[in-house]
């Protein structure tokens, strides 16, 4: 072997060596950032055992047994909690005024937060201050808005009645003491405490769809409908579902609202699933049966939110 090739070889051994060196130094770097990541991120999953995980658990040990509320003591009792919510008179009850509260409430932000959403993002003067007003429904807290339109739809003193009145238009004789007129009542207020939410999702969709789709489907000739129909609503399909899906989750647990209006009467016709929870608890002193409603709200809520969700990827394909 001469010196060249003894050199050659020696030089092609370095670069292997150093390849490799590189290569062990790139795969340790990719182990400790990996590593780093996974202690990085265990706190936050801790966070959601105890936070979210634990008490389902333990929500779930609960509406096994039968303990009182004011008791240390438990007896495991199996399914019984569950055979007997199902048998309550209260329950289909508080199941169909749920499902009236949560999807009447529902629709009624979807077309009022839509119908705003369209106007304000025409340009007009002042736009940007009447944007930042409409907040103010969806800052005040559940218990000031309440309160607040119970005492304007108070049937003495309620300065909303007092105009109606004025005005010789008909109204009823009590808006939260009506059965006919209690579950509307606290539709409204809760659509008017929570509309807003819908108006910035739907804003911000619409503010990202590009003017060009808007100008080539003027080009082609296509009325404002056609254009809202094809171009508009499938991209609106997406963020509707997905705030459909929040609202609904929202509407299922609100307990405040209808709790401060009505306190589900009157004769249980605003009786919703948590306020039925909250009866079963402090009213008949269960743990366990409230604790099995509580349950089975979340395998209902847990079986919406899945077909909104295979709603929205349907939507999401016919988009891409």
């Amino acid at each position: 072997m001469n010196d060249k090739s003894f050199i050659a070889g020696n030089k092609h051994v370095s670069r292997s060596r150093s390849s490799a060196v590189r290569g062990g130094a790139f795969r340790f770097s990719r182990r400790r950032d990996r590593m780093t990541g996974i202690l990085l991120f265990l706190p936050l999953v801790a966070l959601m055992v105890i936070l979210s995980f634990y008490p389902v658990f333990r929500v779930f040990t609960l509406s096994l047994q039968e303990q009182g509320l004011f008791s240390q003591t438990s007896r495991f009792v199996g399914i019984s909690n569950f055979i007997r919510i199902f048998q309550h008179e209260g329950f289909w009850r508080a199941f169909n005024n749920t499902l009236v509260f949560s999807f009447g409430g529902l629709a009624l932000q979807t077309l009022l937060g839509l119908g705003i959403a369209m106007l304000l993002h025409a340009r007009f003067p002042l736009r940007n201050s009447v944007r930042g007003s409409l907040l103010f429904s969806y800052l005040v807290p559940y218990v000031v808005a309440a309160l607040t339109w119970r005492f304007m739809l108070s049937d003495a003193t309620g300065v909303l009645n007092y105009a109606i009145r004025q005005m010789n238009l008909p109204m009823p004789a009590s808006w939260f003491g009506s059965p006919q007129w209690a579950m509307p009542g606290v539709i409204f207020v809760n659509t008017w405490k929570n509309f807003p939410f819908m108006v910035l999702v739907f804003l911000a969709t619409l503010q990202s769809i590009s003017p060009e789709l808007y100008q080539a489907s003027a080009v082609d000739g296509a009325t404002r409908w056609q254009a809202f129909r094809y171009i508009t609503f499938p991209a609106l399909v997406p963020a509707l579902l997905i705030v459909g899906m929040l609202r609904t989750i929202w509407n299922y647990n609100n307990f405040e609202v209808v709790f401060l209006l009505t306190q589900g009467g009157p004769l249980g016709r605003t009786e919703t699933f948590p306020l039925l929870i909250h009866r079963f608890v402090f009213g008949e002193f269960s743990m366990g049966r409230g604790a099995a409603l509580a349950i089975v709200v979340l395998a209902i809520l847990f079986a919406m939110s899945f077909v909104y969700w295979k709603l929205y990827e349907t939507a999401q394909e016919r988009l891409s």
